[in-house]
């Protein structure tokens, strides 16, 4: 009878509803994933907001799948490339701890991205600017193929094309801080995010 039916349970997410980049298992996950749209949430909340003790932006520069806005963010953010590439400000062994540890690191990424350019081929999975990406990024791109485009070590291929709009549907969305939660559970508990 009609009034004796229960719901279905609705397919359990393959996705975790939250990831912290803090987190070792969490990082493992992410990595294992394969996902170039998860590793671009989770470099991005490492980026702006955490030290990266889990040294997953060393292990991301190194995969081939990488998209090449996830490595142009990586060379903006914070004026990363440019300070690496003209000695920019405080160099990290004069930095105290946390920052001169995470400084090291992201210094590390930036020549590995300069190492890798010419045979990586840059591949893009839809992502772009419009998810939270700053607007201007596309305009500091410009400016600094413009200013830095003479120095040896600068990611010609990397910075070759313009930044695309973005067309992916990121599986996983950054509330605030790093904190990463997959769009299911935003959907659920947090809509008015998706607006």
């Amino acid at each position: 009878m009609f009034w004796n039916k229960r719901p279905t349970p609705a397919a359990a997410s393959p996705l975790p509803e939250m990831l912290d980049p803090d987190s070792a298992d969490d990082i493992a996950w992410i990595k294992q994933s394969g996902d170039p749209l998860i590793w671009h949430s989770a470099a991005l909340g490492i980026l702006l907001f955490r030290d990266d003790s889990q040294d997953f932006l060393t292990w991301l520069v190194e995969q081939e799948t990488m998209d090449r806005v996830t490595a142009l963010a990586i060379f903006l953010a914070q004026s990363n490339g440019k300070n690496r590439l003209t000695g920019g400000v405080i160099p990290p062994e004069q930095m105290p701890e946390p920052y001169r540890s995470k400084h090291m690191r992201i210094n590390h990424v930036i020549d590995r991205l300069c190492e890798l350019d010419a045979e990586r081929t840059w591949p893009e999975h839809g992502i772009g600017l419009g998810i939270g990406l700053e607007h201007g990024l596309e305009e500091e791109r410009e400016k600094l193929t413009a200013e830095l485009g003479s120095e040896p070590r600068f990611p010609h291929n990397l910075f070759a094309r313009p930044i695309p709009r973005h067309t992916a549907q990121m599986p996983y969305l950054d509330i605030g801080e790093a904190e990463l939660y997959s769009r299911e559970a935003v959907a659920r508990d947090m809509p008015y995010l998706l607006d």
